[in-house]
C-alpha cells in the first residue's frame, strides 16, 4: 500500500493536478483509498476518496445497468428498433433500409452521431444537432433532430456515411437515446429512475442532479489548465454553479441532454457500482441484476479501429482496454469541464480501480490509445496488486452450441460455432474474448491479429457468415501454443 500512494502522489504531482481521488478494489473489498490536492483551490478544501465528482463519461456504463434491467423485465429488447419504441422511424438517410438498434447504441455503431464538432470554437453558435442544443433548454423534440427536415435545429451532420452496426464513432448522441428508452420503458424520468433503481437501494449519495445530493459540500470544483509557459487553473465549473444551475426537466421521453457525462458521485460510491460488475450483479446484499445479464455487458461485442483513439472493443457500453498485454481492463473513461476520469476492472483477478481529477496538465500520451495519468496509474495498480501468479482459466465451447463459457463468465455466439473441412470456426470476436484478450482488427484492409503470451497469429484472408467474421478455431490456438483438449464436439482451452 505504502509504494502504491507514494507512486500516486508522484503521478500527481508530475502531473500538476488540482486534486485527484483514487479506490483500488480487490476480491470484493477496498484494499486502497487516496487522494491529492484540491477539491477546490478558492475554498481550501482537500480532495479524498470521498470527494464527490461530476464524472464525465463513466455516467455512460452507470446508465447501461437501468438499461439492462429494462431488459430483463422485458420492457427493452437489445435487437429492436429503436423506432418501435419512439414511435416515429428513425434511419440514417443514406441506408433507409437499414434499422438501428438499441444495441447499436450502447455500442456506439448506430451510426447517429453528435453533429457539429464541439471541440471547434467555430461552431459555438450553432444550435443545430445534438452539441448545438446540448446543454441548453431550447425546446427540441428528438424528432426534429433525428427525421431529415428544414426546420432550425436538423442537421444532415446527425447521420454518418457508414451503415448502421458497421463502424464505431464516440456518441453522447446515442447514450441521450438511451437515457430517452428507458423513460419510455419505465414510466420513470431517468433522473428519478436511477436514483430509485440504483442509487438509493446501494445506499450511494449520487445523482445526475447536484441538488439531490446529500453532502453537497463534498462536491469538487472543477479546473481548466493554462498553457505551460503561464502555469495555473481557470474555473471551469463550482460546485455552487452545478447546484445552483439546476437540471432542465424535459417531457418523458425527450431528455436526451445530460446522461452521456452529467453523474455526481464519488469514488469510494463508484468502486461499489465497480464490485457489483466483478461480483456478476450484486453487491453489499443487493442484486442490481442477474449474472448473465453482467455477463453480457462485459461481453466483447465490437472490435476494431475507433474514432477518437483508444478504442479497440466494447461491450455494452464499456470499453475493453488492451494497453497492458494479457490484461484486459474493462469500464470507461470520462473528460469534460477539465474532469479526466476512469473505472476499470479485470474480472479473471477481481480486481480494479477508479480513478478521477479535477483539473490539471495531465495530456502527455506516450503509451498507445491512453493518456499517462490514466497508464501511469493503472500500471501502478498492476504493478503492486496484480497477482504474481495468476490462476489457469479454461474456455470451453461446444460445436452447434451458442453459449460457452470463460471459466464462469457466459460468452454468447452470434453465430454457432461449426465444422468445415476438419476445422472448427467461430466469431473471430468471440475467441478473443474467450481467450480473455483484445484482437487487433484493422477495418480499413481487413487484417486480424491475435496476440497472446509473446505468440501471433495475423489473418488477411478473413472468411464471413451472415455478416459475421468467423475464424478457424484450430489453426489459431496451434500458432499461439495454446493448449486444448476435444471431447467429441466440446473443446476445453487452456491458459
Amino acid at each position: 500500500m505504502e509504494n502504491y500512494n507514494k507512486r500516486f502522489k508522484e503521478i500527481c504531482t508530475e502531473a500538476r493536478l488540482v486534486g485527484a481521488s483514487v479506490v483500488v478494489v480487490k476480491d470484493d473489498k477496498i484494499i486502497n483509498q487516496d487522494g491529492y490536492g484540491y477539491q477546490s483551490i478558492e475554498d481550501n478544501k482537500m480532495a479524498d476518496e470521498n470527494t464527490i465528482y461530476r464524472i464525465a463519461s463513466i455516467s455512460k456504463t452507470v446508465g447501461a445497468i437501468a438499461l439492462m434491467q429494462l431488459v430483463e423485465k422485458r420492457k427493452i429488447n437489445l435487437d429492436s428498433d429503436i423506432s418501435e419504441y419512439f414511435g416515429f422511424l428513425i434511419r440514417n438517410p443514406k441506408f433507409p433500409d437499414d434499422k438501428i438498434t438499441v444495441k447499436m447504441l450502447t455500442l456506439q455503431t448506430s451510426s447517429i452521431t453528435d453533429g457539429y464538432d464541439d471541440e471547434n470554437p467555430a461552431y459555438d453558435d450553432i444550435r443545430r444537432g445534438y452539441n448545438g442544443v446540448n446543454g441548453t433548454d431550447l425546446d427540441v423534440e428528438l424528432k426534429e433532430l433525428l427525421v431529415p427536415n428544414d426546420g432550425k435545429f436538423y442537421t444532415p451532420l446527425t447521420f454518418s456515411d457508414n451503415r448502421p452496426g458497421t463502424r464505431f464513432i464516440y456518441s453522447n448522441f446515442g447514450c441521450g437515446l438511451m437515457a430517452c428508452l428507458i423513460e419510455i420503458a419505465s414510466g420513470e424520468y431517468y433522473t428519478d429512475y436511477m436514483e430509485r433503481h440504483i442509487f438509493k437501494p446501494l445506499s450511494l449519495d449520487a445523482s445526475f442532479k447536484a441538488s439531490n445530493i446529500v453532502h453537497k459540500e463534498l462536491i469538487a470544483d472543477l479546473y481548466y489548465p493554462k498553457n505551460d509557459k503561464d502555469f495555473g487553473y481557470t474555473v471551469a465549473r463550482t460546485a455552487k454553479r452545478f447546484v445552483d444551475g439546476g437540471y432542465p426537466l424535459f417531457p418523458l421521453g425527450q431528455n436526451f441532454r445530460g446522461p452521456a457525462g452529467g453523474l455526481f458521485i464519488s469514488m469510494k460510491d463508484l468502486s461499489t457500482i465497480m464490485r457489483m460488475f466483478l461480483n456478476r450483479g450484486v453487491v453489499n446484499g443487493v442484486r442490481l441484476l442477474n449474472e448473465d445479464t453482467v455477463d453480457l455487458m462485459v461481453q466483447q461485442h465490437w472490435f476494431g479501429n475507433g474514432e477518437n483513439g483508444g478504442y479497440r472493443a466494447k461491450g455494452i457500453q464499456m470499453k475493453v482496454l488492451n494497453s497492458f498485454p494479457n490484461k484486459p481492463l474493462r469500464g470507461h473513461t470520462g473528460g469534460a469541464y477539465g474532469v479526466r476520469s476512469y473505472m476499470f476492472f479485470n474480472v479473471k483477478n477481481q480486481i480494479g480501480a477508479c480513478f478521477i481529477t479535477n483539473g490539471g496538465y495531465y495530456e502527455k500520451k506516450t503509451h498507445p490509445n491512453i493518456i499517462d495519468i490514466f497508464y501511469d496509474t493503472l500500471e501502478s495498480m498492476i504493478e503492486n496488486y496484480w497477482p504474481r501468479v495468476e490462476k489457469e482459466s479454461k474456455f470451453c465451447l461446444e460445436v452447434g452450441k451458442k453459449v460457452a463459457f470463460v471459466d464462469e463468465r457466459k460468452i454468447v455466439f452470434d453465430i454457432v460455432p461449426y465444422f468445415d473441412k476438419e476445422e472448427i470456426y467461430l466469431p473471430a470476436i468471440s475467441l478473443a474474448d474467450g481467450l480473455n484478450i483484445v484482437a487487433e482488427y484493422n477495418e480499413y484492409d481487413n487484417t486480424l491479429v491475435y496476440e497472446k503470451n509473446g505468440k501471433t497469429i495475423k489473418y488477411t484472408d478473413l472468411s464471413n457468415k451472415n455478416d459475421i467474421m468467423m475464424v478457424p478455431l484450430f489453426k489459431t490456438l496451434r500458432a499461439l501454443q495454446l493448449s486444448f483438449n476435444t471431447n467429441e464436439n466440446s473443446i476445453t482451452i487452456v491458459y
